[in-house]
């Protein structure tokens, strides 16, 4: 295992732009442009789900499951009309996603939907509690994971009369029940929430209440009342539409988006919450609002699909990641013992070694080389990739801008190289492109081979 030495990253920083810690993803299919719907991670299936939102004055009833590459649109044998100004949130005691309410989307407005929803991962039923909220649209939601309830605050009951709500209703999988906490938030729309497992408690922040504007204070609710909570140093500004997603490995409320309620704006920073306080994350996304996030464990991302922007007053279909990632492109050459690969052990996370492993190398070499380049569509040679065919490397290409390349000793056809990733943000969205090179002689003229690339971006 070689590690190489930490004047490399510090370079890569001073010579390289860096990108955005928000990657923007190429799924092959994908739900179309909309804002206001409701957005989960699904634990059942281990998979994100989406149902609802609207585009204009079109609302949409389609159900889709993101499993971290793809968006697959999902058949359920009943469904809700359209619904959107929703939240959702998955019990995974239960197994079922829930969805509540929803906003009229007619050109005068009128009266929210008052309606609940269950999808099992197969199709819709609506249940019919004694108690609702009465009809709401806009509202923040969580589910409480240790005293299993989805729990529900503000949110508008009439989109004719812009009139935010400051009740707090609890679910528990029969009943919608109104709490009475002795301290609240006050009056909300669009409020962002996240239940934060560490704290046992639920988090909200932001929000509008349309007669006096919003606020930048962070509230906690235990099932009891909501508290103020004492938060010192930086916060995030005042906005509402913004979302939050629990990161549940690194144990923070991840929160981005939303417009700013004076001058109507897109806000395009991140912060997160750890429980005490904020830290905001050094990158940017596309402004927008009333949009969805959801925290996805295997693949350690946060995703975040479609939503608003007020500046362009238009409606966003795309699909964006945030976290490390580990991405394999281009494709190796032929050698004695098959193509060399390259695989990533894990993606390059602040504070954490980052380990490649390099196979199907001749099983008699000892030692290997890796490029590792700051990119992967120029070099010194030319654009990428470019062919190796002219020094006798027939069928080979380089991947990598190369400005570094480390020396690797190889033990039974196989290498590994491992750097390690400083814990400083300033290293977040680094990105290193990664290739490895074989001493071949049975391979072709010049007696070497190349492997696919890895493309790693540096993340939380």
């Amino acid at each position: 295992m070689h590690f190489p030495t930490l004047p490399l990253l510090v370079t890569a920083i001073a010579t390289s732009s860096l990108c955005a810690q928000w990657q923007l993803a190429s799924p092959t299919s994908a739900p179309s442009a909309r804002y206001g719907h409701g957005l989960t991670y699904d634990a059942s299936a281990n998979r994100v789900l989406l149902f609802g939102g609207s585009a204009g004055f079109s609302t949409s009833n389609e159900t889709w499951a993101y499993d971290g590459s793809n968006w697959q649109q999902l058949s359920p044998t009943a469904s809700p009309n359209g619904h959107t100004g929703i939240d959702m949130v998955h019990d995974p005691v239960r197994g079922v996603t829930l969805m509540y309410g929803g906003m009229s989307t007619s050109f005068f407005g009128g009266p929210s939907v008052d309606q609940t929803w269950e999808f099992d991962g197969t199709t819709w039923t609506q249940v019919f509690p004694v108690t609702t909220p009465g009809g709401l649209g806009n509202y923040g939601m969580a589910y409480d994971l240790v005293r299993q309830r989805v729990v529900l605050f503000g949110g508008s009951s009439n989109s004719f009369f812009p009139i935010a709500a400051a009740d707090t209703w609890e679910f528990d999988g029969t009943n919608w029940a109104l709490r009475t906490p002795a301290t609240n938030p006050g009056p909300l729309e669009r409020p962002a929430m996240c239940f934060h497992q560490g704290l046992g408690r639920t988090v909200l922040f932001g929000g509008i209440d349309p007669q006096f504007g919003g606020n930048d204070t962070t509230w906690l609710y235990d099932g009891t009342t909501w508290t103020a909570a004492a938060v010192t140093g930086a916060r995030p500004s005042v906005r509402t539409g913004a979302k939050m997603a629990y990161d549940s490995v690194r144990g923070v409320c991840v929160l981005s988006g939303g417009v700013d309620p004076m001058n109507g704006s897109p806000i395009v920073d991140t912060w997160q919450f750890d429980g005490a306080s904020w830290t905001q994350v050094p990158t940017v996304n596309s402004g927008r609002y009333a949009h969805g996030m959801a925290f996805l464990p295997t693949s350690r991302q946060v995703v975040l699909f479609g939503g608003s922007n007020p500046a362009t007053f238009s409606d966003l279909g795309d699909t964006w990641l945030f976290g490390a990632t580990a991405t394999a492109f281009g494709s190796g050459c032929l050698g004695s013992n098959g193509v060399p690969q390259l695989a990533a052990v894990d993606a390059p996370r602040l504070g954490s070694i980052y380990t490649l492993n390099l196979g199907n190398l001749p099983l008699g070499s000892g030692v290997a080389f890796v490029a590792v380049g700051f990119s992967n569509q120029t070099s010194p040679l030319g654009a990428l990739p470019f062919a190796l065919d002219g020094i006798g490397m027939t069928g080979c290409a380089s991947l990598t801008s190369a400005e570094a390349l480390v020396l690797v000793p190889v033990n039974a056809g196989t290498a590994t190289v491992a750097t390690a990733i400083p814990s400083s943000v300033a290293f977040v969205a680094l990105t290193l492109h990664h290739q490895g090179f074989a001493i071949d002689a049975a391979a072709n003229a010049a007696g070497a081979t190349a492997s696919n690339g890895i493309t790693g971006v540096v993340g939380l």
